[in-house]
């Protein structure tokens, strides 16, 4: 602990000296763009004359790679992690570095777990599949100039370090557009966490398509989850049980809509004729689902891809064109929306 302490230190020194942040210090360590190049050559020289070996990335410059990359995730379940992992390892295979996959389950002391082995032992770079201002985990890989690239949770250009992401606010939009353009008016939405950005941006596009509808949005008809199967069954009977329940259901996730479709078969509510269900992600299974599921597609291999080669990039001492990419999101109609039908919601 002692010895991370001193390299932080150390950096905090030469962005003193340099008269500048700890942040650029660390994009001109990862040689990241943002930084002009008179502070660059500024910065450059006083590592060199700090001799900043504590750095993470100079002693591997300096004693070869590990040829290991950390994909760090909150959980290994559903469609979307592995969509995203077939596309890392995809690129990886022809780079020949070693995957290593760390889940978190959302445990603060996990990931405190996983920050303290990762400082401690060697890694190339690192693909995070979880939100990134979680204990500062962003802070402490700039700070040991440690290499990588955030996926999913959020694409601000602000941000001091590559990140991917997807037009998620278009997808949730999308999606409710889609279902208004049907007849639907009521149209209730399970959400995944709302403190993460991604969810929160679901939900505005949510919201900005009732209004341009001029359909006033129901508090009732919104709903927070998690982004589980089990989730989704739970959220859809408080949708059910409302005195005006939907006729719809945009579910912020294919494994929420797997769920929902279990909560509407229990209640014997047929699907689309009595109650649309759309989903998110386009995950391998949502095709096969009964009926095949309309969503909203994500390129989760190309996200993996995109983020496993800006990362390889970062090892190499290479440039991005780009701190931030955002791929677009598109609507795959299926068979599990149609118009509303007057009447019950069950049948008799």
């Amino acid at each position: 602990m002692e010895q991370r302490q001193i390299k932080r230190s150390t950096m905090a020194q030469i962005a003193k000296e340099a008269g500048v942040s700890t942040t650029t210090v660390s994009k001109v360590l990862n040689q990241l763009p943002g930084v002009g190049a008179q502070t660059r050559a500024r910065i450059q020289q006083l590592i060199e004359q700090h001799d900043y070996i504590q750095n993470h990335a100079a002693r591997h410059l300096r004693k070869g790679q590990s040829g290991l990359i950390d994909l760090v995730i909150m959980r290994l379940e559903g469609g979307y992690d592995l969509g995203i992992m077939h596309g890392v390892q995809d690129v990886l295979e022809e780079s020949g570095h070693r995957l290593v996959i760390f889940a978190t389950h959302e445990n603060e002391d996990t990931e405190l777990l996983w920050l303290r082995r990762l400082l401690d032992r060697s890694t190339d770079g690192v693909l995070l599949l979880l939100p990134y201002e979680r204990l500062g985990i962003a802070n402490a890989l700039m700070e040991q100039g440690i290499p990588f690239v955030s996926i999913g949770d959020r694409n601000e250009p602000t941000t001091a370090f590559p990140t991917i992401g997807s037009t998620i606010w278009l997808g949730g939009y999308t999606a409710t557009e889609y279902l208004i353009s049907l007849g639907h008016r009521r149209i209730g939405i399970i959400t995944g966490p709302l403190h993460l950005t991604t969810s929160r941006a679901r939900l505005a596009g949510y919201r900005e398509a009732l209004e341009r509808a001029g359909i006033p949005i129901d508090p009732a008809l919104i709903c927070e989850g998690n982004y589980l199967l089990g989730d989704g069954v739970q959220q859809t009977y408080s949708l059910l049980d409302q005195p005006e329940p939907p006729t719809a259901i945009f579910a912020g996730n294919d494994a929420q809509a797997a769920g929902v479709y279990q909560a509407l078969y229990q209640r014997n509510i047929h699907i689309p004729d009595a109650m649309s269900v759309i989903g998110f992600d386009d995950v391998m299974y949502s095709a096969q689902m009964s009926p095949p599921l309309t969503t909203i597609h994500q390129p989760l291999a190309e996200m993996g891809k995109m983020a496993a080669t800006m990362l390889l990039r970062l090892i190499a001492g290479q440039q991005l064109e780009s701190n931030h990419v955002e791929l677009s999101t598109s609507l795959v109609v299926r068979a599990s929306c149609a118009p509303p039908r007057p009447g019950p919601l069950t049948e008799k």
